[in-house]
Order: C-alpha cells, then sequence, then structure tokens
C-alpha cells in the first residue's frame, strides 16, 4: 500500500513538473473575433493574425471587440503580453476578457490612456476591473456604448469591482507591457498582475465567484494598432494534489531517515 502511495504522489509531481514544462506560446488560430457592433459606433474590429500564429494585432479604431479562445477554462493562469504600436494618437482602451459567458456575461479588464467623456460617461486614466451581468446573453441587447465606456462607477448591468485610475496610471506608446492572470475557482477569487519590465503597475486580487469558469479573450476598444502576443496558459492543480505531493514527501523523508540511522 505504502509503494502504491509513492508511486501515486510521483506521478502527480511529473505531471505538475510536465505542466510547467510544456507551457508554449498558444496557437492562436481557432481564436475567432466577435465585435459588440452598436448602432451609431465605430464598426467591426480588424483582428490580424502574425506568421506563426503567435500573436494578433487590433488594427483600427472600432467598437468593443474579443478575440476569444473558445475554450471553458476554470482554474487557471495566463500569461502574455500587449503593445501599443504608434498610429493615430489615440487613448482608448486595451485589454483583455476572462470568465466570458456569452457576450454579455464576463469579466473584464481594460486599461485606458487618457480621461475622456464619451456617450454621457465618463472613463477614467488607468486600469479597471469590471463585471458584465446582461440578462438575454446578448451584449447587442443587453449593454450600450456607455456601459462599455465608464469605469469609474457601476453603470446598468456593468459592476466596478477594482480600480487603479491617476493622472499617471495611463499606458505608453511603444511600451511592451507583461501581463498575469490567476483565475482560481475553487477559491473565489483571480488575481491580476500587471508589469512594465520588472517594475509592478498593479497587483489586484478580486473576490468574486459570478463566472467559475469561461472563455479568455482579448479586448480592444476604440484603439488601433495593439499587439498581443506570446500568451501561455497552465491549469493550477486542485489543493489535493499539493497535499498528496507533501505527504508523500513528508513519508519519503521519514523512510530515507531510518534508512540512515
Amino acid at each position: 500500500m505504502a509503494r502504491t502511495f509513492l508511486r501515486t504522489t510521483l506521478s502527480a509531481s511529473l505531471a505538475l513538473s510536465a505542466a510547467a514544462a510544456t507551457a508554449a506560446p498558444i496557437d492562436l488560430t481557432p481564436w475567432t473575433a466577435l465585435t459588440l457592433n452598436f448602432p451609431g459606433g465605430q464598426g467591426a474590429g480588424s483582428w490580424v493574425l502574425e506568421p506563426g500564429a503567435t500573436a494578433v494585432k487590433q488594427v483600427i479604431n472600432a467598437d468593443p471587440s474579443f478575440y476569444l479562445d473558445n475554450t471553458n477554462r476554470s482554474s487557471y493562469t495566463m500569461d502574455g503580453s500587449w503593445q501599443v504600436l504608434p498610429g493615430d494618437g489615440d487613448d482608448d482602451y486595451m485589454g483583455f476578457a476572462f470568465g466570458y459567458q456569452n457576450s454579455s456575461n464576463f469579466y473584464l479588464f481594460d486599461w485606458k490612456k487618457g480621461t475622456q467623456s464619451y456617450a454621457g460617461t465618463n472613463a477614467a486614466e488607468g486600469m479597471t476591473i469590471k463585471k458584465f451581468t446582461g440578462a438575454t446573453g446578448d451584449g447587442l441587447v443587453d449593454l450600450s456604448i456607455a456601459e462599455m465606456w465608464e469605469n469609474e462607477v457601476d453603470y446598468g448591468d456593468m459592476s466596478v469591482l477594482a480600480t487603479n485610475h491617476s493622472s499617471t496610471a495611463g499606458w505608453e506608446y511603444n511600451t511592451l507591457y507583461d501581463f498575469h492572470l490567476t483565475f482560481d475557482a475553487a477559491a473565489g477569487q483571480f488575481t491580476i498582475v500587471v508589469k512594465d519590465g520588472a517594475t509592478t503597475l498593479w497587483d489586484q486580487t478580486v473576490a468574486d465567484s459570478t463566472f467559475s469558469s469561461g472563455q479568455f479573450g482579448f479586448y480592444n476598444n476604440s484603439q488601433m494598432n495593439v499587439r498581443y502576443a506570446g500568451f501561455e496558459a497552465a491549469p493550477i492543480p486542485e489543493p489535493g494534489t499539493y497535499a498528496l505531493m507533501l505527504s508523500g514527501l513528508v513519508i519519503l523523508g521519514f523512510i530515507g531517515a531510518r534508512r540512515r540511522a
């Protein structure tokens, strides 16, 4: 029985090691674009997949637009980078969606370069974590340009979960930013970390369990020439896996000590 336990523990350890070792940039080929093309808006986004299929660029000013992975993810980490390339000098939104159920139910991280009023609402400079909870599941029915633009207060079916706003919190052109998302369904929370090189710009944990799984996707709102690249995903092991590993290591240590005695 002890041998069986040790074999199980070793298998768990090897599985965790293999998952860490095999992380590679995600192939974006099967991902699909979706735009909430509201009446009177700017039109659909244009997502251009680069050779190698590990990077994509949204190249025009458009209505709120997503590039979705079509995968139902639960308890995972995601790492990647964004960069706004020189363009028309605009100062609008880039970011990502997660826990995406449909076009009116999802979590959203968005990042605004400059403060700006639009559609009767206000967008402050900086980063915001939001939650959208529409009744029908159709973003064109439940949501509006105003709900996608506002980032200071709850508005309609949009709730503000956390903010990092200031006169120096906006993104900058031609700067490569790294981000990390930990979506921990078991704990009922998620964490977002944004970095500029070795400098952490925001490290925020939010306790919210409205969506325990869903798609991940890049997000863009009225900002051209945003490049999303090198994204890697990895599962978060179940708590029992870590406990099993720890128990096995304790037993191995005990056996080793007895043999040396």
